[in-house]
């Protein structure tokens, strides 16, 4: 009898220790999605630096080297015009892709941390329903055996004496 509850704690253990490690691998997966994830959101700020801050700086150069000519208005307004048209066309091309992006991957990461939650969340529903019921099973075969030991553990009631009516003594 012993070694059978030996043998039961010893899957419980193994049981408890594959749910540990399974939830080890899900927080991994976790960890790896979210490094993946910052890494790509700070790709597309270094992308927005990179193609915004060059463009801003051309522009204020560019801006204080044609203040001097604004002597010349009609011609130097004409050219300011039509250079800070383009300029600001693909600013705004830029800025509108780069929101795009940073929109695309804000849904990915929602998507991958829903399912990971999800997974987690699930994973966690069926070790608890695993092993909560082999222990409450193993808890109600314990307390009957404990109730069948306790039962002849206990001392015998008292008998009550006989009366023999020839005798008028007790036995």
């Amino acid at each position: 009898m012993e070694t059978n509850t030996q043998t039961i704690l010893i899957v419980f253990v193994a049981l408890t220790g594959v749910a540990v490690l399974m939830q080890a691998f899900v927080l991994l997966a976790i960890f790896l999605s979210l490094k993946k994830t910052a890494k790509s959101v700070a790709d597309v700020s270094d992308d927005f630096k990179a193609t915004v801050l060059p463009l801003v700086h051309s522009t204020h150069a560019m801006m204080e080297r044609l203040s001097p000519q604004i002597v010349t208005v009609s011609q130097g307004l004409a050219d300011l015009t039509n250079i800070l048209h383009k300029e600001t066309k693909g600013v705004q091309v830029s800025v509108s892709e780069i929101m795009e992006r940073v929109n695309r991957q804000t849904k990915r990461l929602d998507a991958m941390l829903t399912t990971g939650l999800d997974s987690v969340e699930h994973t966690a529903v069926v070790i608890e329903t695993a092993v909560a019921k082999p222990v409450r099973q193993a808890n109600g075969v314990l307390a009957a055996i404990k109730a069948i030991v306790e039962t002849y553990r206990a001392p015998l009631p008292p008998r009550k004496p006989t009366y023999e009516p020839e005798s008028d003594q007790f036995v």
